[in-house]
């Protein structure tokens, strides 16, 4: 009859029986005597000390990747980036089943300062959404002086422009750069009056401002994506038709944003928006025309409001036809602008990439306004994977450092 017998047994059996034998041979009746005692307290001593290395040997390589498990997901990448999960380009999933076909194919990208080069970190933004969407057209659109009024000033870190990205950006065959006076988009919608009106010349904060509105004007007039310069893009924005993101705050509870906008050409939404901006500019408001200017538009034409715990992430029903899908907050704003330090702490634990794994974009709230960005932070972890050429751009040789 066969009997089973465990690995362990089986080899201290072996052990056994192989020490048994080679310590028996032929001699004289008293040598065999004390040569049998011999062997046999070595045919138990030798398999238990064998048995006894063995769990040693057993135990320490188990405990080891025990605590190798269990520490990983906290370990910073930058003490040892083999770690770093396979969290790039083509291996995170795709959000979008199919491509909506009534959907622009084409991304907006709006530059107001009127330099002639943009940030690393604007570049990022660029290229990331050009390599994650390269069935789409990307226009990035420059302005060719500095806009009317008083620009805000930012101190810090990255805020350099660096034409060795725009080089970068020129290679890319589905970017295209376009410098242009940014105000003429104004001209046949409701912004043409707050233009010529001279609002804007009294602008504090002339940046933000032009591209509040000029953001809107292209749309209405030619549909698509619009992104703002401080994202990092993850994945194929092609299923998204007429989408904004939810985003929540201490101020507003809950609340719409305007960095990444999706819409068809001619969207009612966008000319009830642009006839408020008209009527409730201040020149000495930084917000006046933003996230709250939207999320009150939108409440007027498709019947929601700010509340706390708004059912969003499904479509609204609007007026004249048209609707608007307030998608959850973790698809374009998954950190919100309160919790924005954790894109630039030294080492981030990679648990941290799990609030992506629904997210089409990352808002990097002030990608540009002087966070220094350590190549392990969260920040340089998805540059050095979404926008790796512009990130490799930003090498500085003389001093011998990323200035990302």
């Amino acid at each position: 009859m066969l009997r089973r017998i465990s690995f362990k047994q089986a080899i201290a059996a072996a052990a056994g029986s192989y020490y048994c034998r080679t310590f028996l041979w032929p001699i004289s009746q008293s040598q065999q005597q004390w040569r049998s005692l011999l062997s046999s307290v070595n045919c138990y001593i030798r398999p238990l000390f064998f048995f006894l290395f063995s769990f040693y040997f057993t135990f320490s390589l188990t405990a080891s990747l025990v605590v190798n498990i269990a520490t990983s997901q906290y370990s910073p990448i930058a003490s040892d980036p083999a770690m770093a999960p396979a969290f790039r380009i083509g291996t995170i999933g795709e959000l979008c089943e199919s491509n909506s076909p009534l959907t622009e194919k084409t991304i907006i990208f709006i530059e107001t300062s009127g330099g002639n080069c943009l940030r690393p970190r604007q570049a990022c933004a660029i290229e990331s959404a050009a390599r994650t969407n390269p069935d789409m057209k990307i226009r990035v659109h420059m302005a060719t002086r500095p806009p009317p009024g008083y620009p805000e000033l930012d101190g810090g870190y990255g805020l350099d422009g660096n034409c060795q990205s725009m080089d970068v950006l020129n290679r890319l065959d589905n970017v295209q750069i376009i410098r242009e006076d940014l105000t003429r988009h104004f001209l046949g919608t409701p912004l043409e009056a707050l233009l010529r009106g001279g609002k804007f010349e009294k602008s504090k904060f002339s940046f933000q401002h032009l591209s509040d509105v000029v953001r809107i004007a292209m749309l209405h007039k030619s549909g698509g994506i619009y992104l703002d310069l401080d994202v990092v893009v993850l994945r194929s924005l092609g299923c998204l038709r007429n989408t904004a993101g939810e985003v929540r705050s201490p101020e507003y509870k809950a609340g719409i944003e305007n960095g990444v906008l999706i819409f068809d050409k001619g969207h009612e939404l966008l000319n009830q928006y642009m006839r408020l901006m008209e009527r409730e500019y201040d020149p000495l408001g930084r917000e006046s025309i933003g996230p709250l200017a939207f999320l009150k538009a939108a409440s007027e034409f498709c019947g929601f409001g700010g509340c706390e715990g708004c059912d969003f992430g499904h479509r609204f029903d609007c007026g004249d036809n048209w609707n608007l899908t307030v998608l959850y907050t973790e698809a374009f704003y998954p950190i919100p602008f309160r919790n924005r330090e954790r894109f630039y702490e030294p080492n981030f634990p990679l648990v941290e990439l799990d609030n992506f794994q629904t997210s089409y974009v990352v808002h990097v709230y002030g990608a540009g306004h002087g966070a220094q960005v350590a190549p392990s932070s969260l920040y340089g972890f998805l540059a050095q994977r979404f926008c790796p050429a512009v990130y490799l751009a930003s090498y500085s040789t003389s001093r011998n450092k990323f200035e990302f």
